[in-house]
Formats: C-alpha cells, sequence, structure tokens
C-alpha cells in the first residue's frame, strides 16, 4: 500500500558490520531465529500478537527459505519524502542533501534500485515545471549511483483526517474534486491518470513504471467509482500502446497490478495485456480475514505464468502489518503507527528475509519495502522522544526527519544491518 495510500488505503480498507556505514552501536538482529522475547523488548500487550507473528514468519519461511548469493531480484526501498505528496523540492537545500545521502546509503546497503511514489494530480494540477525538474534531477542521481529507479503512480485521493497537508497549489482544486460514478465521470478519472502517467513516461523516464496499483481500493472504495476488471484491463492495454507507441522512453517497463487481498481478476486480465511489460503485487499482511496471503500472492504469480510464462512480476510495495487475531485490537492508524517501534526489528528483519526467499523462488523481478526509513532508525516505545510523535499518518515526515538525522551520522538499525547482510555477496 502507497505511503499515501498507505495514507487512504488501509485505513479504510483494511549495515551490516562489514559495510561502509558504522556507527550504531545496537545488535543486528538474527534473522533465521526465531526472536527472544524479554520483558525488555516485548511489553505485555503486544506479546501474544508478537508470537503470532513470528510464528507466521517462521513457517512461511520454511516453504521460500532465503540462500545468501543466489539469484536475488532488485530491492527498491522507498524513499518516500521525495514522494510527490510531500511537495519535494531540490531549492531546500537540507532536503535535496538529505535525499541524496539517503541514496548513497541505500547504495551502501548493497541496495540497487530505488523506488517513489508520483500521485495524480501532483502533475497535472500542481506545480508541473518545478516537479518536472525534480524528478529529473533525482533520476539522474538514481542513475548516476548506478540504480534503478521504481516509479508507483495512483491518485491521491481527498482523505480527511489522515491525508497529509498538501502544499501544491492544487490542494483546493483536489479537495473539492469528485468523479460522478458514470460514463463521463469514470472516463474524466482514467483521462487524469493517462495524463500523469504521459507526462511521467516522457519526461522523467523511470527504468519501471507501474501506471495503476490497488485498483479496486483506489477506485472503489476511495472514489466510489465501479470499473470491472475488464473495463480497467482494456484501458491498461491501450494506455501501455499509446506510450511505447510514442518512443519517448523505450527503455521503460510498464507494469499494472493489486494489492493481494483484492480480485485476482484484475492481476489477471491486465497480465493479458501484450504492452504490459511486468505486473505489480502488495504485499502487507501475512493474514486477511483467515487467508493466507503469502500462499495468495505465490499463487497467483503462477497463474500469470500459466498464459504469460516469462512475464516478470514486481513487489512494488511490502512491509509487515502488526496486527492479528492476538490484538490488541485497534483503529489501522493505529495499527501502522506501530511500525514506528524498536521492538518490532527482529520481525521486520523476518519479513524481508520471508520476501526474499519468495523473489528467489518465484524469480520475483523487483522488491520495493515500503517503510524503509526503518533501516535506520526507529523510537523507542513509552520514552519522551515516542511520547511526542503526532499521530499516523503524520508521524511519517517526522520518523523520516530521525532517519536523515541517521544517516547524516552513518548509523543503520537493527532492521537495516540485517538487510544489507542479506545482501553481502556469498563466501567463497
Amino acid at each position: 500500500m502507497k505511503k499515501t495510500t498507505v495514507f487512504t488505503t488501509l485505513v479504510v480498507c483494511l549495515l551490516a558490520s562489514s559495510s561502509p556505514m558504522m556507527g550504531q552501536t545496537q545488535t543486528t538482529p538474527a534473522v533465521a531465529d526465531k526472536p527472544v522475547l524479554t520483558d525488555a523488548t516485548v511489553p505485555d500487550p503486544f506479546r501474544p500478537l508478537y508470537q503470532e507473528l513470528d510464528e507466521s514468519l517462521r513457517q512461511a519461511q520454511q516453504l521460500y527459505p532465503f540462500q545468501k548469493g543466489n539469484a536475488r531480484p532488485l530491492i527498491a526501498p522507498s524513499l518516500a519524502m521525495a514522494s510527490s505528496f510531500y511537495s519535494p523540492s531540490a531549492a531546500d537545500p537540507q532536503r535535496w542533501n538529505d535525499l541524496l545521502a539517503t541514496l548513497d546509503a541505500f547504495k551502501a546497503m548493497r541496495m540497487n534500485a530505488v523506488s517513489v511514489e508520483i500521485a495524480a494530480p501532483d502533475l497535472a494540477l500542481g506545480d508541473t515545471e518545478s516537479l518536472l525538474d525534480f524528478y529529473q534531477r533525482l533520476a539522474a542521481e538514481i542513475h548516476a549511483r548506478h540504480m534503478k529507479l521504481y516509479v508507483e503512480h495512483f491518485f491521491n485521493t481527498p482523505f480527511e483526517p489522515n491525508t497529509p497537508p498538501h502544499k501544491h497549489s492544487h490542494k483546493d482544486i483536489l479537495a473539492a474534486k469528485t468523479f460522478q460514478d458514470n460514463p463521463q465521470g469514470r472516463q474524466e478519472f482514467l483521462n487524469i491518470l493517462e495524463q500523469e502517467n504521459t507526462l511521467i513516461y516522457r519526461e522523467i523516464k523511470p527504468d519501471y513504471l507501474s501506471i495503476l496499483t490497488e485498483p479496486q481500493v483506489s477506485t472503489r472504495l476511495m472514489l466510489h467509482l465501479t470499473f470491472t476488471a475488464d473495463e480497467l484491463a482494456r484501458w491498461v492495454g491501450d494506455l501501455t500502446t499509446r506510450l511505447k507507441n510514442t518512443g519517448a522512453s523505450p527503455g521503460t517497463l510498464l507494469g499494472a497490478g493489486a494489492l493481494t487481498y483484492e480480485s485476482e481478476d484484475f492481476v489477471l486480465k491486465f497480465a493479458q495485456q501484450a504492452n504490459l511489460d511486468y505486473v505489480d503485487m502488495h504485499v502487507y499482511s501475512l493474514k486477511m480475514k483467515d487467508e493466507d496471503q503469502v500462499a495468495k500472492l505465490t499463487a497467483l504469480v503462477g497463474k500469470v505464468r500459466e498464459s504469460r510464462p516469462n512475464m516478470p512480476v514486481t513487489i512494488g510495495e511490502a512491509w509487515l502489518f502488526k496486527n492479528g487475531k492476538a490484538g490488541p485490537k485497534a483503529p489501522y492508524p493505529e495499527i501502522f503507527a506501530r511500525d514506528n517501534f524498536s521492538l518490532w526489528s527482529p520481525l521486520d528483519a523476518q519479513f524481508l528475509k520471508l520476501l526474499m526467499g519468495i523473489a528467489q523462488k518465484e524469480n520475483i523481478s523487483v522488491v520495493a519495502p515500503s517503510f524503509s526509513q526503518y533501516f535506520f532508525a526507529y523510537y523507542t516505545l513509552g520514552d519522551a522522544e515516542s511520547s511526542r510523535l503526532p499521530p499516523w499518518p503524520h508521524s511519517i515526515p517526522q520518523s523520516w526527519n530521525k532517519a536523515f538525522e541517521a544517516v547524516r551520522n552513518h548509523q543503520l538499525s537493527p532492521t537495516g544491518k540485517a538487510i544489507s547482510a542479506m545482501l553481502e555477496p556469498a563466501a567463497k
């Protein structure tokens, strides 16, 4: 789910020690073993949930063991503070320098791609010229580091009170924007998406461009537009054909997809479009309504390749959703706020290792961890600093500011050290 569609969609629907980055004093979690639970690390209210998630992760890892040194996907951590809904601007020297330093940190951790989200209608109704200039400069910096740029595109729906404030000139237009659920309204929505995707394809030229993701959540649940899978698949097919016919960015791969718990019809019908280069899956929950989401993901990959044997698959968003039968029960913003705290770091590392194992076994092309600020820093639950955090998702910029401070000090969290260690070449 997107950082701001995490902000919108799920609320509605549900260095390793040898790395160049040093200075972190915390201990790297043992990602291959069951984390040791102590009263100091896991408060009593969270202990049953922690044990439930730990058990689910260890069971899944038995089916999808990760082997260091084997073929691995591109790892594209999210650079969330470069997303369009945070009104990024290279005119802010500190922010720009922090973004570049984070790219260097990702590279030092052996990451080979970066994920950035651009939301409609930020380009169409925002400050188009300065935004395009920003992303062109960012793309050049990413490519200068021999990394790939993975762009997720989606529609940034107005959502109160949880949507972060927009600073673009279109904010009042967006807040008042509604689409009628009729042929004209649905076409107006698709026209904006096409305008935005065309600008990204023609002017930014990313290596990967996911033109449509989470279709049920973003269109039906958020905008109340009743597209069928066939309708959206035809639009995906037509748009990918039109974009490629321009010849503007022949090196850009075009994709589309869905969350694991959305209807599989979207992914299967998207995959049938001749000019679609990959399908994109988003993975957060281990289980949703008692359905195993890892099993659903891998089964869906198999179905896609029954009709398109060589179709690449990406995991364009993924992070461990800290919820389960064991509780404690909470509203979705409170559940996402749990990500801030270091007590979850061993489970975050296990989840990332599981994704790497799935990617090896299922030949996944890209894995994009969503909340990559936690590669650098967490908060400690209950301390004075964490008590000043605003409610989620407004806490996300603050958590990134904490991450930027760690980046400047060449520090990694235990989770950052763990994934960096996973990406080390195998010993000869």
